[in-house]
């Protein structure tokens, strides 16, 4: 039962976005098209990690103005 679903899922998927491609290369052309479809597919892969270095960073600037009389040292 799950498998089917999943198969549905993936079909619809794909149908909605060669759907989706089509009908953004007729309104707005073709390389408009594969521009935002190629800055999400790198958005979705690179945004993560992005966020992740900024996380680290934040907390990195937050501990070294942090007093070191509250560090227990």
């Amino acid at each position: 039962m799950n498998d089917e679903k999943q198969r549905l899922a993936v079909t619809l998927a794909g149908l909605l976005l060669v759907g989706g491609v089509l009908i953004s290369q007729e309104v707005i052309g073709t390389w408009a098209t594969f521009a935002a479809s190629s800055s999400a597919f790198i958005g979705a892969y690179a945004l993560p990690l992005v966020i992740r270095e900024l996380t680290v960073q934040r907390f990195n600037r937050r501990l070294r103005r942090w007093p070191t009389s509250r560090r227990g040292a």
